[in-house]
């Protein structure tokens, strides 16, 4: 290893060595909002918000639009979508289900993937799907800023 890395990685611990003496000799550094308390208690509000949404969406209901942010927009199967349905896979209202949720919260943004179906009359004509959602905190709770859904059905079978 050349001595000039040697030298730096030495130089790089020994300044992360120091922060602890800093922190005690003046101010506390700011809290990082990863490793806030309320995250673990915002997972069951998000999980809520986007389960809401999913079943609300496949049914055709319009009141989930209250779990939107102002200007929030769609992508379904890569392209921009302004009326309903709003979830790729969501031909007209019917039944939804949510699959999965897997859930990661960063300060005031959570971002959610979510597994979703869809089944209308036809059973045989039911749907899978794939969506990640960005909700940012508000004052009247977590809001949906974006949703990027994807139809899985067709690579599944």
């Amino acid at each position: 290893m050349p001595r000039w890395i040697a030298r730096s990685r030495r130089a790089a611990l020994a300044a992360l060595a120091l922060l602890p003496l800093t922190a005690c000799a003046g101010h506390a550094p700011p809290p990082i909002p990863l490793l806030a308390p309320t995250i673990g208690a915002d997972v069951p509000a998000i999980r809520a918000a986007v389960t809401a949404f999913i079943l609300g969406e496949t049914q055709g209901d319009e009141t989930v639009d209250t779990l939107l942010a102002p200007g929030a927009d769609f992508v379904a199967g890569g392209v921009d979508v302004a009326q309903r349905p709003r979830l790729a896979g969501v031909p007209a209202p019917g039944t939804g289900a949510v699959d999965d949720l897997r859930i990661q919260v960063a300060g005031e943004y959570a971002w959610v993937v979510a597994g979703y179906g869809w089944m209308g009359r036809d059973p045989a004509g039911a749907e899978r799907g794939v969506a990640t959602f960005i909700l940012e905190r508000h004052p009247a709770g977590w809001r949906i800023h974006h949703v990027h859904s994807s139809s899985v059905a067709r690579w599944v079978r």
